[in-house]
């Protein structure tokens, strides 16, 4: 039977819910957190530096797409559990690209170059990496990354970052400084087929106490 006493706890315990429910959404979104760098506020700062490119990627704007085969010759599954290591061939889209938001961008020898595939294995299964032709990137954080893009707008008349935004950034991110000096002993090659590109994560490996980032090498035509 209900009562007076039930129907208010059990409108209390619904009201609960619900506030509990949008104080989640309201964190999630970044309303309770303003100054928190989230997802949708980090996207946006691509807009900010390069302007809006409707039907382009916010980065890595300009790139073309190729299809193609991967062979492995399942000398990866001495190191590697990834059903992607063993003998055989599947198809492979990958898309090449220049680092920034701008799909227009002249090409440039020391622009960072990406190289993404997406592996269709067996049973619907995908595989997908993404990769850059620079050994290390120069942040440790994604708020780094995002003051950097800040810092490194060009300015209209120069074409060029503000010197002093870009020191005052350098000044409060020594990681940074350190990463270009290992970058500026990769020299880029005159393009991407010669090029080396280098994966950003680690990736543990079994039957090996080390850890492996990966790399896809140039073996030539």
């Amino acid at each position: 039977m209900l009562t007076r006493r039930g129907a208010v706890t059990g409108t209390a315990a619904v009201a609960g819910i619900a506030a509990v429910d949008v104080g989640g959404f309201l964190y999630t979104g970044g309303w309770l957190t303003p100054s928190a760098l989230t997802p949708s506020r980090f996207a946006d700062r691509f807009e900010q530096v390069y302007g809006r490119h409707d039907g382009f990627r916010r980065n890595h704007a300009k790139g073309l797409s190729a299809t193609g085969t991967f062979a492995s010759n399942g000398a990866g599954v001495a190191v590697s559990k990834a059903s992607v290591f063993t003998t055989g061939t599947v198809p492979v889209i990958g898309r090449f690209s220049l680092s920034g938001g701008l799909p227009d961008q002249v090409d440039k020898p020391d622009t960072v170059r990406g190289l993404a595939l997406e592996f269709l294995l067996p049973n619907g299964e995908q595989w997908r990496t993404a990769m850059v032709n620079i050994p290390v990137f120069p942040d440790s954080t994604p708020e780094g990354f995002y003051e950097r893009l800040l810092a490194s707008k060009a300015l209209p008349d120069s074409g060029r970052p503000d010197p002093q935004k870009m020191a005052a950034f350098l000044s409060r991110h020594p990681e940074t400084v350190n990463a270009i000096k290992i970058i500026k002993q990769y020299p880029p090659s005159p393009g991407f087929d010669d090029s080396t590109f280098y994966g950003l994560n680690a990736f543990p490996v079994h039957q090996q106490r080390r850890n492996d980032r990966s790399r896809a090498l140039d073996r030539g035509p």
